[in-house]
Formats: C-alpha cells, sequence, structure tokens
C-alpha cells in the first residue's frame, strides 16, 4: 500500500512517546478536525490550499481532493494525535518527478518532525517509487519551508514568477530540487 508507511525514529519515539505513521486520508471525524485545525491556523492558512477548509463540509472536500492519480497525501499521525501532512504530488512517472509538500499544526513545529517525515517519504519516493527528482516550492515569505529544503539538501534553483494565482494574485515560487543520486 502506497499510502501506508512508518516513521520509526528513535529521537521523534522520545518526543511522542511511540512511532508515527503515515497514513492516507479518510473523511473521519478526527482527520476533517485536523484539517480544520490546520485552515484555522494563520500561517498554514496563508501558504497552504488547505486554508480555504474552514468548515467541515469544505474539510471533507479538501480531504477528497487529495484522493488524485498524480498525488500521494498522507496525515502525519503519532499515538495520540495528529500531527500534520505530507505528500508528492505533480508526480510523473515518465519524466520521474514530484513535488514534496507537508505542514504541521503549530504545535508540532520546530521539534524535527517534518524533516523526518519529508526524508521518510524522499526515500519511498527514490526507492520505492523510481522517482529521480523531488522539488520543494514555496511563496518566498515562507522562510520555515526555505530551511526544511535547506536542511534535507535540496539545491536552490531560482524563482517561478507569477507561478500560480491566490486571491486574483499572481504569486512567485522558490524553487529547491534533489535528486535521488544526490
Amino acid at each position: 500500500d502506497l499510502l501506508a508507511l512508518e516513521v520509526d525514529f528513535v529521537a521523534l519515539a522520545r518526543q511522542h512517546a511511540g512511532r508515527i505513521v503515515l497514513r492516507g486520508w479518510s473523511a473521519t471525524e478526527a482527520d476533517i478536525a485536523t484539517v480544520g485545525r490546520a485552515a484555522g491556523d494563520p500561517d498554514i492558512a496563508r501558504f497552504s490550499s488547505v486554508g480555504v477548509a474552514s468548515t467541515p463540509l469544505l474539510a471533507a472536500s479538501w480531504i477528497r481532493s487529495r484522493d488524485e492519480a498524480d498525488r500521494l497525501d498522507w496525515v502525519i499521525t503519532s499515538t495520540s494525535d495528529h500531527l500534520g501532512r505530507v505528500s508528492l504530488a505533480h508526480m510523473d512517472p515518465v519524466d520521474g518527478v514530484a513535488e514534496v509538500g507537508y505542514w504541521l499544526l503549530p504545535q508540532n513545529r520546530g521539534r524535527g518532525i517534518a524533516s523526518a517525515v519529508v526524508g521518510t517519504v524522499e526515500q519511498h519516493a527514490f526507492t520505492s517509487l523510481g522517482l529521480a527528482r523531488l522539488v520543494i516550492r514555496h511563496e518566498p515569505e515562507n522562510q520555515r519551508s526555505c530551511l526544511l529544503a535547506q536542511r534535507r539538501g535540496y539545491q536552490e534553483e531560482g524563482t517561478q514568477r507569477g507561478a500560480f494565482e491566490r486571491q486574483g494574485v499572481r504569486r512567485d515560487l522558490h524553487v529547491h530540487a534533489r535528486l535521488a543520486t544526490d
């Protein structure tokens, strides 16, 4: 199952009294509540598509949108709580590329969780899926994502000007990439 991954790092286990599991989203009350909490966080809402999921109905719709042919999207859970999400999107098996995305609920930031789960997803992408290139794109103001990309060894490649539109405004994206051979 491509959506069943376990992160079992000693440091994370100490912090979370057990293992961290990545699993596919479902329209359960707990997953819908997690999306709602994410949508209500100003930092996540500012930089992620989940920001529009401000009601349970919209949260359920956002969860359904994670089930696309070119995407693997996981909720990050610990033994006791939902921590955030991580994904591979825009997967192109012909060219062997995908984009890594992630967010963590505020209480889980700054503890190495994002780096650990991104590392697990990288390993899955490069070994199990046979991808050759992973990309992290973030808005220039999103310094946390920039730092994570740098810590994970993604090389800065530049800025895509006007890469997407949000609320009628064209926005830039910084691009970082990592190859399976890095």
